[in-house]
């Protein structure tokens, strides 16, 4: 689904919305621990000129969600894992529980460092999803050393804190040259052009519910094929999918205030404002007046 309105609302300038405890700077790297303390859930986006690797040293919240921005078109959703890397210059649009996070955050110069070359040369979706959650033990207890050296500096800081970074780097740049492999060698047998097909298929037809049946004949293969292609390839089922955008529609409706919630319930093909207000709340864990009032607060 692509909403270039929705999209550049999410990354329109917003207020900081964390406080620095510690930060470090070195040539190409800028070290911030931050500390974010959100009341209420979250939704909005960034795009910057660096690269930014992030860690969540209290543990991501349930339920954190996100998509990159590539070609002006919104990549499938991913959950947010502990550690997170937003290559330079590629936008990123989150929504998530709230609540408080502590985070190191490292921004890398771009251009800076040679070994990040594979992420200004252009990334492919797979690329980039393996981006959102980097499981990769050995950078996770190099990230908790980095903020203990800014937490508490000991000698040579600034000389263990580069080489962590840079270690860190080459961690990040395995990890995606790996996990991408493995995606695009788990597609499930659907090519990316069927994938395409069909995602923009019922991101077209959200008014009502497309058939199994229906949507097989888009992609020329067996109804039992393509559920089972469809889950190995995007990680969740079709039905799951066409839910999930939805209500990422709704959350687009939502923010305009020309729409009751029963006209937009209905324009996307529930059969109540309360089947709605349901499936919208156990997504987003709010319901869709509630959802609302805290975009209009904001």
């Amino acid at each position: 689904m692509h909403d270039k309105a929705a999209i550049e609302r999410a990354l329109a300038p917003r207020a900081r919305d964390y406080e620095v405890e510690a930060m470090l700077s070195l040539p190409g790297i800028n070290l911030q621990l931050r500390t974010y303390n959100h009341e209420a859930p979250t939704h909005g986006g960034k795009t910057r000129a660096d690269h930014v690797l992030s860690v969540s040293l209290s543990g991501r919240a349930h339920g954190a969600t996100g998509r990159y921005i590539r070609e002006r078109q919104k990549t499938s959703a991913f959950r947010f894992g502990n550690i997170t890397f937003v290559p330079g210059g590629v936008p990123i649009i989150g929504w998530g529980p709230g609540g408080v996070q502590q985070t190191l955050s490292c921004r890398l110069d771009y251009g800076a460092f040679p070994d990040l070359a594979l992420f200004e040369q252009g990334l492919s979706e797979n690329q980039l999803l393996a981006c959102g959650d980097i499981r990769a033990p050995q950078l996770k207890e190099m990230m908790h050393r980095l903020a203990l050296e800014l937490r508490a500096p000991g000698f040579a800081r600034e000389t263990m804190s580069d080489l962590l970074v840079r270690a860190a780097i080459v961690d990040v740049v395995r990890h995606v040259r790996q996990d991408s492999e493995k995606r695009r060698s788990h597609s499930g047998g659907l090519s990316p052009a069927q994938l395409t097909r069909l995602t923009d298929y019922i991101a077209n037809a959200l008014d009502r519910s497309p058939t199994i049946a229906e949507l097989a004949r888009i992609c020329d293969v067996s109804p039992g094929h393509l559920m089972r292609s469809f889950r190995q390839a995007r990680g969740e089922t079709i039905h799951a999918h066409v839910q999930r955008v939805r209500i990422e529609r709704a959350q687009t409706l939502l923010a305009a205030r020309d729409r009751s919630i029963k006209d937009i319930a209905y324009q996307l093909g529930f059969a109540s404002p309360t089947g709605f207000a349901v499936a919208f709340r156990r997504l987003c864990g709010q319901s869709p007046s509630a959802f609302r009032k805290t975009i209009h607060r904001h």
